[in-house]
């Protein structure tokens, strides 16, 4: 299976069938990865795709194999037999172990909507996905279930 990350900003669409695939039905695909440049702050990471909810939940993990933070990104998934193809809507939502977290990126949204290089419908359906997490994460985060997936399958 072929797996492509597509983003608006920077532009650009990048292979990462090296992503290892712990599992995959109709409704999500759970992935193990490794960064694509090496980085002194993270070692690896586990990846969760809604495709039916448009938002991709990220363990990232340190050297020590410890939770740095979990990234949540919003998204469009197109999917077919041969390859899955990753959207990202920009916007981003980083949690910490510690249970706060940042929302990111949404004046990138504002500046390619202004510059016309993206849709008002882009921009409408990252806000209201954006919507679905923030209230997924105020009542209890059930998006996270990276690491139960990894578990379950190893």
């Amino acid at each position: 299976m072929k797996l492509i990350r597509k983003r608006f900003y920077p532009e650009e669409e990048i292979d990462i069938s090296s992503d290892q695939i712990v599992y995959l039905n109709d409704t999500v695909l759970v992935t193990k990865w490794l960064p694509i440049k090496k980085r002194e702050d993270i070692k690896w990471g586990a990846s969760c795709i809604y495709f039916d909810k448009g938002i991709k939940i990220s363990k990232v993990y340190g050297h020590d194999d410890r939770l740095i933070y979990t990234y949540c990104d919003i998204i469009n998934t197109r999917k077919d037999e041969e390859k899955i193809i990753t959207e990202d809507l920009l916007v981003d939502v980083v949690v910490y172990p510690d249970g706060s977290y940042r929302i990111m990126d949404i004046d990138e949204l504002v500046m390619l909507r202004r510059e016309n290089k993206i849709s008002e419908e882009i921009v409408l359906d990252a806000l209201h996905k954006l919507n679905f997490l923030l209230n997924d994460i105020y009542n209890g985060f059930e998006l996270d279930k990276v690491e139960e997936f990894i578990e379950k399958k190893e």
